[in-house]
């Protein structure tokens, strides 16, 4: 990599007097809410007609707006019911809307209704402060999600769960079912998790949220507790085998054909709950042909390269702990762990989950080369929470190729000063060699900082990459 710093300033001025007023609205705690276990489930077909709902709706702090301004008061009324039971967490939504027939919404593919009138949950399953799985439906069901690890918010995971919308002369109403095998969290009595509410209401070209989202707080910071009396994860074990059948023949003349060839592989993955927080997976020969093509993007004429999203279900499970602090955005290094990077996996191993305030992730994969020697990846990640989104971490890279490889150990930490200042910073430390046995190592460092109040917002971006750092696991923005 060509040595090179960067150092970015952006600097936005943001004065309203609207704002007087919402100074403390983040000064009272946010009450606990009490989920509600269901003796019946609720059907899921967005109408709330169902005995689950009959009770009170959840007592939330005051909507307020988060975008494009802060802290006005809400001018459409939300109310928000919780449920759970054995299988599954509950929820559903009465979004009240004066002009009914002014609700934006379309029947669209996933993850393409942002433009729409929608509502959302985030959800902070273990409370560790380290990642929530974000769930949108607009008023026809139509899902988006993504998975937001505080510094960075990743629309790629598609999420196993059910939602249903319905329209009506009071505005909208919206269900959801999340599966308990779909989210991580640490069962038993008393278990509590965060939960955050969205609403956007695209007419007005406002969004909401309850709890309010102070000026430089991150999003788990606003978090209500969220509290199940007894909560338990099903015991997840998914098998997933498969079987490819391939048959080739090429007409070496015009009335001949070559002997046929014939060739099988059988596949497998299989996903294993260790505990309610510990995922462990494996896969052989894995087959990715259920996966949804790749978005057409322009490739030709590029300054830099073209980003994929990563969506094979065997590389999903934990994807957003391996990225360190403050990547992303104009960063030169976009994401320190691109699974994408391993093309064609033959076998692999992970294992991921949280155990008290620590978060991990190992990964190990194979895979195959143009030269018939497989390459192997394998990467650890840690952390340590130490709450309002502070951490500190390591990562280990290794990958192998013969007598090539590449090695890198960085360390990152998020840490917050005040309520308005927040640092993310990162060091990292590679040594690779070539195939004809040349060695080769260098260091990097990336600093990102942010003050936030309710007028001002400042963000500087300082990076440094020796001319001799490597990292074959890295999406490079530029080199």
């Amino acid at each position: 990599m060509q040595e090179r710093t960067w150092i970015r300033l952006v600097l936005a001025l943001l004065v309203s007097s609207q704002f007087a007023g919402s100074a403390n609205a983040q000064a009272v705690a946010t009450p606990e809410l009490h989920a509600v276990r269901a003796t019946t489930p609720p059907q899921v077909d967005g109408v709330l007609d169902d005995a689950t709902w009959a009770h009170e709706p959840m007592p939330l702090d005051p909507w307020v707006s988060y975008n494009p301004l802060r802290g006005e008061p809400a001018k459409q009324q939300t109310k928000v019911w919780i449920a759970y039971d054995d299988q599954a967490i509950y929820f559903a939504f009465r979004c009240l809307d004066e002009e009914p027939d002014k609700i934006r919404t379309t029947i669209t593919r996933r993850d393409n209704a942002w433009n729409d009138d929608w509502i959302a949950v985030s959800l902070d399953s273990t409370r560790a402060g380290q990642q929530a799985y974000h769930l949108f439906v607009n008023p026809s069901g139509i899902q988006m999600d993504a998975l937001n690890t505080g510094h960075n918010e990743d629309s790629a995971p598609d999420f196993v769960w059910q939602s249903a919308g319905h329209v009506d002369d009071q505005g909208y109403t919206v269900e959801m079912r999340v599966p308990l095998q779909t989210i991580r969290f640490h069962g038993g009595s008393d278990v509590r998790m965060g939960v955050l509410f969205f609403r956007h209401n695209s007419r007005m070209g406002v969004s909401w949220s309850s709890p309010a989202i102070a000026p430089g707080q991150w999003v788990f910071e606003s978090h209500a507790p969220l509290v199940f009396s007894e909560l338990h994860q099903p015991r997840v074990l998914e098998v997933i085998p498969s079987t490819t059948v391939s048959r080739n023949q090429t007409r070496d003349a015009a009335a001949s054909w070559s002997p046929a060839s014939n060739k099988a592989a059988i596949g497998a993955s299989i996903k294993y709950g260790v505990t309610s927080a510990v995922t462990l997976e494996a896969t052989a020969n894995p087959d990715f042909s259920q996966v949804e093509s790749d978005a057409f993007q322009v490739e030709v004429n590029q300054r830099f390269p073209v980003f994929y999203d990563e969506k094979r279900p065997f590389f999903m499970e934990g994807l957003g702990v391996f990225n360190l602090a403050g990547q992303g955005d104009d960063a030169s290094m976009q994401r320190s762990v691109h699974t994408r990077k391993i093309v064609d996996p033959g076998a692999g191993l992970k294992l991921t989950g949280t155990a008290g305030r620590q978060t991990f992730a190992v990964l190990s994969a194979s895979d195959a080369s143009a030269t018939g020697s497989d390459r192997l990846f394998t990467i650890g990640r840690a952390l340590r929470n130490y709450g309002n989104g502070q951490y500190v971490g390591a990562l280990v890279t290794d990958t192998e190729h013969g007598a090539e490889y590449n090695r890198v150990a960085a360390a990152d930490a998020t840490f917050r000063h005040g309520q308005n200042f927040t640092w993310n910073a990162a060091l990292l430390h590679s040594a690779s060699q070539t195939v004809d046995g040349h060695t080769s190592s260098g260091n990097g460092a990336q600093v990102k900082g942010q003050y936030n109040t309710r007028r001002l917002l400042v963000m500087n971006f300082v990076e440094h990459f020796d001319r001799g750092i490597q990292m074959d696991t890295a999406f490079l923005n530029r080199v």
